[in-house]
């Protein structure tokens, strides 16, 4: 995702007012009748907080990282909640109530989704000051005790890199980096508490940034202490200078290459090690020069990089139209272009008329780095990977051969028309990290869409992956709503959370999302069958939900994570999911 979607999000998302207005507003909500739709729906859900009587309901700063599940043996199950300003709650997971809270250093901000490591919980956040973002660290809690733990003091990062032509050091700047990505955790043979994984991009994609990966090692840290935990760093574009013409918005393919994503890199477990999936956002792309923006980089433990292209066939690297013959050649690196037939970007503006595919998909912000990947294995034992894109497209890569692309497909129109202009066209069409399941043995991923127009048909859509002589290729297989629908064109505008998927003895597996209201609407909760795409659940909730956030299920029981109508108060939301006496 590129961080001016993020900073976009973050607008919507947060604010930071305590006034009377505000609790008598929401005083209102509580006390109003839940709105509730689908009754005649296989699935009963049922709002468990907050209520009335239930739930610790109000807090004063947005929740953009998704909530935690605490389930400790011995010990009531928790919900664990980030708050924007740095406040970690731990909430009664049947009542909602708080039972612990954990305060970070005034002027804190906290985006990223921590990583729950058994008793340990990972955060990183950023301490503000007059300047805006003056550092970032890395602290340790003690879910058990509810502190601090103290065997891991705390970690400020600082890097330095240099130049693909060791003329110039590449310095990790506060101030212009930011962090949307969930913290990720992975162990080694050989290792006691693993490594951790925390990455970067900036806010607005204000140059000068870079797309950063620090590498923690856990036990160095706990061990020797904070001067030798970070192990190891990666920097996705190594160039020193990032001059542009337009300083907001990774316009120009320049520097850059944040690694945003809200669900972070992607760890790939294979034998006794593992590697990490990297997606970045805009930025320079030149294999000569070691700058990997807009690309899937498959980066091994210790971050060590290497994209074993054909050096030969690369040698006069085209930035703008980059070689085909060397792109395939790449082992572990992907880099996204047209499939033979494909029609071009178009966007109704005409602003890509006279570019190539990489100019147009870095002038229209359409990165790879929004979405994560998801790797998966077909029946013939064959390893592929599935990528989205913001410009609403979906690629399907050879997992041993990343510069090998099987498919391609465009899921959803370039936003906007002559009559019906797209409204923010820096959102793109697709942010999220797709879930996985099979129908019948063969393959399906689910995809949330969305478009800022009033034209476009958008929502869910699951691909089947089917497989002749060895050549996978992706299959429509649904699309809610039906994209023939006059709700196609009236729902997910704008994007939705990240999808679960859960598994019902009746129904088998089911896919939720959450479509986020617009301001001053509620959000709407979606439980689709996977099996024929049936929608067999749908409640409006209390609040407006929250974009790019996860829902975590325990047993039979969702959470959410919600805001005010107004913007001004968040919460955690609970549904009990229940059969229908049919």
């Amino acid at each position: 995702m590129k961080i001016i979607v993020s900073i976009k999000i973050i607008r919507y998302l947060s604010s930071f007012y305590r006034s009377i207005q505000t609790i008598t507003l929401f005083s209102l909500l509580i006390l109003s009748p839940i709105k509730v739709s689908g009754d005649t729906l296989p699935l009963k859900l049922t709002r468990q907080f907050p209520t009335e009587s239930r739930g610790s309901i109000r807090h004063d700063a947005s929740i953009i990282a998704a909530p935690l599940l605490l389930d400790l043996t011995g010990v009531k199950p928790q919900i664990i909640v980030p708050t924007r300003d740095g406040v970690i709650l731990f909430l009664d997971a049947e009542t909602g109530k708080k039972i612990a809270q954990v305060n970070l250093s005034k002027k804190s901000e906290l985006i990223s989704t921590p990583s729950l490591v058994e008793n340990n919980l990972i955060l990183l956040y950023q301490k503000l000051g007059k300047r805006g973002r003056e550092s970032h660290h890395v602290a340790v809690i003690d879910v058990a005790r509810h502190k601090f733990n103290p065997d891991f003091p705390e970690l400020e990062l600082n890097a330095e890199k240099p130049q693909a032509d060791g003329k110039a050091m590449v310095k990790f700047n506060s101030s212009f980096a930011f962090s949307h990505s969930e913290v990720k955790h992975a162990k080694k043979k050989g290792s006691t508490l693993g490594y951790s994984y925390v990455a970067f991009g900036n806010a607005g994609d204000i140059q000068p940034f870079h797309g950063w990966l620090f590498e923690i090692d856990m036990d160095a840290w706990k061990e020797k202490g904070v001067n030798h935990a970070i192990k190891n760093v990666l920097v996705t574009t190594p160039e020193k200078q990032c001059d542009v013409s337009v300083k907001v918005g990774t316009r120009e393919m320049v520097c850059a290459g944040g690694i945003w994503t809200p669900a972070g890199p992607q760890i790939d477990y294979s034998g006794d090690g593992y590697e990490l999936l990297v997606s970045t956002g805009n930025g320079q792309l030149d294999l000569v020069r070691h700058d990997y923006a807009n690309t899937m980089m498959r980066v091994e433990h210790g971050l060590v990089f290497d994209p074993r292209c054909d050096a030969a066939l690369c040698k006069d690297f085209n930035p703008i139209n980059p070689a085909l013959a060397c792109i395939q050649s790449c082992k572990n690196l992907f880099i996204p272009r047209l499939k033979l037939g494909d029609k071009p970007l178009k966007p109704a503006t005409g602003e890509c008329d006279k570019l190539s595919f990489s100019e147009c998909v870095a002038w229209m912000d359409y990165d790879l780095g929004a979405n994560a990947p998801v790797k998966m294995k077909l029946n013939n034992h064959q390893s592929v990977i599935v990528q989205a894109s913001k410009a609403g497209a979906v690629y399907l890569v050879d997992a041993d051969h990343l510069g090998t692309m099987f498919d391609r497909m465009q899921l959803i129109e370039t936003c906007g028309t002559k009559k019906d202009p797209c409204k923010l066209s820096w959102r793109g069409m697709i942010i999220t990290h797709p879930v996985v399941s099979k129908v019948d043995e063969t393959p399906v991923v689910i995809i949330p869409t969305f478009v800022s127009d009033e034209t476009h048909a958008a929502g869910i859509i699951a691909l089947k992956i089917i497989s002749q002589n060895s050549k996978p290729y992706f299959e429509k297989f649904w699309q809610f709503p039906n994209p023939d629908s006059p709700e196609a064109t009236r729902r997910f505008r704008s994007a939705s959370t990240l999808p679960i998927m859960t598994s019902l003895a009746k129904h088998g597996d089911v896919v939720w999302v959450v479509e986020p209201g617009k301001p001053g609407k509620t959000g709407t909760l979606y439980g689709l069958r996977i099996k024929d795409g049936k929608l067999i659940a749908k409640h409006s909730m209390l609040g407006r939900g929250v974009p790019l956030s996860r829902p975590i299920v325990l047993g039979n029981t969702m959470y959410i994570a919600s805001k005010s109508l107004d913007n001004k108060v968040s919460w955690i939301e609970s549904y009990l999911i229940e059969e229908r006496n049919q």
